[in-house]
């Protein structure tokens, strides 16, 4: 009888005192997501695409969204965090980076004027990552350039999307170009 007693005040503290608080949030199902990295040969060196599409599951808050990017090669060893999300004007900029800032595409035109949009989110504005929604940014080639003979010279590109209220991973890609 005792036994039961200890066991059952135990039980009721843990709840009354709050420890059931840590219990973290459950990740969002993301069953499925597409990925492409488009190294586009034009003018404009900086073209080096990644574009992340939601295809099935759940949908999810943009600022319940950090992007992890990971280059890495012969040349290159260097990860940025995109935080802070959704970018102001869907634009990624230092305020939106941890890490190697200069990873990350952050111009806002191309030299003949055209106006370049990092988008975190493309299409309406809703601000959730829902199926259909594309998550977009572009890879700065001075620091990690994907292209045949390109310096500095890297071949791997990974892209980890985790949800900060469970601390998941909810998509993970990797790039070989």
């Amino acid at each position: 009888m005792v036994a039961v007693v200890v066991i059952l005040s135990a039980t009721v503290s843990v709840f009354v005192l709050g420890v059931a608080e840590d219990i973290n949030t459950p990740a969002p199902n993301v069953v499925d997501t597409t990925g492409k990295f488009e190294l586009q040969t034009d003018a404009f060196q900086s073209n080096q695409i990644v574009r992340i599409s939601h295809v099935a599951g759940d949908s999810i808050p943009v600022e319940e969204i950090e992007i992890i990017v990971r280059a890495s090669g012969p040349d290159v060893d260097t990860k940025v965090r995109l935080v802070d999300l959704p970018a102001e004007d869907w634009s990624i900029d230092a305020s939106n980076m941890k890490g190697d800032k200069d990873l990350i595409d952050s111009t806002s035109r191309t030299p003949g004027g055209a106006k370049i949009q990092n988008q975190v989110i493309v299409s309406g504005d809703s601000n959730v990552w829902s199926v259909g929604d594309t998550i977009q940014f572009r890879i700065k080639t001075g620091e990690a350039d994907f292209r045949d003979g390109g310096t500095p010279d890297a071949d791997k590109l990974e892209v980890v999307i985790v949800h900060t209220e469970s601390n998941s991973i909810v998509s993970e890609n990797t790039f070989i170009p």
